[in-house]
C-alpha cells in the first residue's frame, strides 16, 4: 500500500498521556471509587510507586506515546479506502484516551462502556481495509448529510464485520489479526454489552464497587485494542520499517497488555 499523504494535524493526534488528578483504593478493600473528587483520595504524585494501578497507568501512557513516536509523523494511504480507514483508527485511539482519563477520574463504570466503542472502531477500520465494498467506502467517504446518514445506516454490524474478514484470512487478511477480534469479542462481548445497556454488571459495580484486578483488566484490554490498532495504522502507512518496528510493541509492552496480546 503505498504512503500518499502526510498525517492532517486536523485530525488529531496519536498521542494521549492521560492527566490523572486523583487515583485512590479504599482502604481494606482495594477498589476503585466511585466518586471522583472523595476528601482522601491522593493526588498522582502522592501515589506509592508499588501501586500497581498507578503502574498501569504509567505503563499505558509510555504504549501510547511509544506510538505516537513511532505514527505521529508518518505518511499513510490517501486513497478513500485508507481515509476512511485511518479516520475510524483515529476514534479508536480517542475512545482508549477517553476511558483511561475516566478510569484515573474514578470513574471506572463509565470506562468501561468505552471499551465496546473503542473495539467497534478498530473493528470497522479493519473491516474497511479489507473486506469493505466499494459502496461502503463511498458511503462513508460521503460528506455528513441526513441522506449520507440514512445511507450508512446499513453498514454490518461488529460480528457480521469479523465473518466477513474471516472469509477473507489467507487472501489479504492476516490470521492473527482475525483472531484477536474473535478472542476478544468471544471474551468481553456480554459484558461490554452489560456496561453499556445499563444490565447487571454496571448495577454490581455500582452498588459494590470496582475492584483493582478489574480496574487493571480493563486497561489491559483497552491497551491491547489500542496495539491493535497503532498494528492497523501502521499497514496504512505502508511503510515496512514502521511495521517492523511496530512488531516489537508486544514483547516490550507485555506487562500491560491482555494474555492474548503476548507473545
Amino acid at each position: 500500500m503505498e504512503a500518499r499523504r502526510g498525517r492532517d494535524p486536523a485530525r488529531g493526534s496519536v498521542r494521549s498521556t492521560t492527566a490523572r488528578p486523583a487515583i485512590s483504593q479504599k482502604a481494606g478493600d482495594a477498589r476503585v471509587h466511585s466518586r471522583p473528587y472523595d476528601d482522601d483520595m491522593p493526588e498522582r504524585e502522592q501515589a506509592h510507586p508499588d501501586d500497581p494501578l498507578e503502574q498501569m497507568f504509567q505503563r499505558s501512557d509510555a504504549l501510547h506515546e511509544r506510538l505516537n513516536e513511532l505514527l505521529d509523523d508518518a505518511a499513510f494511504d490517501g486513497s478513500p479506502r485508507g481515509e476512511v480507514a485511518l479516520g475510524m483508527c483515529v476514534v479508536a485511539m480517542g475512545h482508549a484516551t477517553a476511558l483511561r482519563a475516566l478510569m484515573a477520574l474514578g470513574m471506572p463504570t463509565s470506562a468501561v462502556s468505552l471499551m465496546r466503542l473503542q473495539f467497534e472502531a478498530l473493528t470497522r477500520a479493519m473491516w474497511l481495509i479489507y473486506a469493505a465494498s466499494d459502496a461502503a467506502i463511498e458511503k462513508l467517504s460521503a460528506p455528513l448529510t441526513l441522506e449520507a446518514e440514512q445511507a450508512a445506516k446499513n453498514l454490518p454490524s461488529a460480528k457480521d464485520m469479523i465473518d466477513q474478514m474471516g472469509k477473507q484470512v489467507g487472501h489479504g487478511v492476516p490470521a492473527a489479526a482475525h483472531q484477536m477480534l474473535v478472542q476478544f469479542k468471544d471474551v468481553s462481548w456480554n459484558a461490554m454489552n452489560s456496561f453499556v445497556y445499563g444490565g447487571i454488571h454496571p448495577l454490581r459495580r455500582s452498588a459494590e464497587g470496582f475492584p483493582v484486578h478489574l480496574a487493571l483488566q480493563v486497561l489491559r484490554n483497552s491497551n491491547g485494542l489500542t496495539t491493535m490498532t497503532g498494528m492497523t495504522m501502521a499497514i496504512l502507512t505502508g511503510d515496512e520499517a514502521i511495521s517492523r518496528t511496530m512488531s516489537n510493541i508486544q514483547p516490550a509492552f507485555a506487562d500491560c497488555l491482555p494474555d492474548l496480546l503476548k507473545p
